[in-house]
């Protein structure tokens, strides 16, 4: 059996620039996802499977034939695969490649993920569908197993030279990183005891352990109803959710591996030569994977992503199917309903935001790690931290900025900020979202 190869020729700006392939593409219709997936692990390849169906969206990131991770709606994990597995009609997309920063959920190998998410679907339609039967669900699972395993030798055996190859591949790392660690030690010597900080911060950062990504568990439920705004005004508002800290960094990182270059959720007010992207965006991306520093602060990708215009946050909140709130529903998440001026109550406390305090060295901090910044329905780190983007706006048309940061002196949640451009990138501001309930 022939099977033409693929060339790939990589431009990659830290796992997340253009990609251009060559080879074949084409047309499959009515697979159900569970063969999708099998085919892409016994392939051996990286990829990013994108599922939709009507407007939800999910995703699946495959490593070396692996299940890495996977993510749909607040779901994660186990979970979001079998979400998506369920469902009974939908498209995909499958993209070469995997960005940097998405650590691993699943941890047993790809056929025990995919046979916890059948035996649920058959739970599933044995609960909603009682006339499918037992036998014939049976049948469906080996006819499922033996579509994306069966075939030709030659296939088996293309696939056994790929893992072998990869096997060589990571003996050559680790030997290299050996050779690497003795380069380095060398040079402490070589350089003198005065530059030891520099090479030893560069040793350690080899074969650093990747940070796990953090989750604060799904959208915080707000209830409608009456509450006080700014001042004492009484304000009526329906109920919403909303997520329970800021956007981090590996969140809006994997926004940016999803859409690309597309142009598809941007606001039609966005300059049309604009890119979700930027330079200082890249440069704090790239420290909170290594483990770096930016500004003089030791980063992960569990930090706030800032850098951020209002255009990216808009965006990146369509594409969850969500969107930003407004100020009024923000100021309620923030407060409560009683009229409180802080999220722990009506007085200040020194300490119990990330707000200046004397110290410029502190900025940003990972989400949680001021419990008192912790509003009446269980809301995250907005005293304090940073700014966030609203879809309110000013009287010039600006968008309205509320909440404190780590460089202004207040953590009254009644702050606003005005006269911000749209454009505006800042180490101060950062955002989060909020859909209809």
């Amino acid at each position: 059996m022939w099977l033409p190869s693929t060339v790939r020729q990589l431009d990659l700006s830290f796992g997340m620039g253009k990609e251009q392939v060559f080879g074949f593409a084409g047309r499959v219709e009515h697979l159900e996802l569970q063969h999708i997936i099998q085919i892409a692990c016994l392939a051996g390849i990286s990829a990013t499977i994108i599922v939709r169906q009507r407007n939800q969206k999910g995703y699946i990131y495959v490593r070396n034939g692996q299940i890495l991770h996977a993510a749909v709606g607040g779901l994660s994990g186990q979970e979001a695969v079998n979400e998506m597995v369920g469902w009974r009609i939908g498209r995909f997309d499958l993209r070469h490649g995997i960005s940097q920063g998405i650590s691993r959920t699943l941890e047993t190998n790809s056929t025990s993920v995919l046979l916890e998410a059948t035996r649920m679907l058959d739970e599933r339609l044995a609960d909603t569908e009682p006339e499918y039967s037992q036998n014939k669900r049976k049948a469906g699972i080996i006819k499922s197993l033996q579509i994306s395993q069966g075939g030709a030798a030659e296939i088996l055996g293309l696939i056994a030279e790929h893992r072998k190859r990869n096997e060589w591949k990571s003996r050559f790392v680790n030997v290299s990183q050996i050779v690497l660690i003795v380069m380095v030690a060398g040079l402490i010597g070589y350089i003198g005891y005065d530059h030891k900080d520099e090479v030893t911060g560069l040793v350690q950062s080899i074969g650093s352990k990747p940070v796990v990504r953090a989750g604060f568990g799904s959208a915080i439920g707000i209830p409608g109803g009456l509450f006080y705004y700014q001042d004492g005004q009484s304000i009526v508002l329906p109920q919403f959710d909303i997520d329970p800290t800021e956007v981090t960094i590996w969140q809006y990182a994997e926004f940016l591996a999803a859409v690309g270059e597309s142009h598809e959720y941007d606001h039609p007010d966005e300059p049309a030569d604009k890119s979700h992207r930027n330079l200082q965006w890249d440069r704090m991306y790239r420290a909170a994977v290594e483990q770096g520093e930016m500004q003089g602060v030791k980063i992960n990708i569990n930090f706030p992503a800032v850098f951020i215009d209002w255009f990216d946050a808009y965006a990146y909140a369509k594409w969850r199917g969500r969107r930003l709130p407004t100020e009024q529903e923000w100021e309620k998440a923030a407060r409560g309903s009683g009229g409180q001026r802080y999220p722990w109550g009506p007085d200040d406390r020194v300490g119990a935001a990330n707000v200046y305090r004397g110290d410029a060295k502190r900025r940003w901090a990972a989400p949680g790690t001021y419990p008192e910044d912790r509003s009446p329905y269980g809301v995250l780190d907005m005293a304090g931290n940073v700014s966030e983007w609203t879809s309110s706006v000013d009287q010039s048309g600006n968008p309205i900025v509320r909440g404190g940061n780590f460089g202004n002196f207040s953590a009254d949640v009644t702050r606003r900020v005005t006269n911000q451009r749209s454009l505006t990138l800042s180490d101060r501001i950062g955002f989060r979202t909020v859909s209809d309930r």
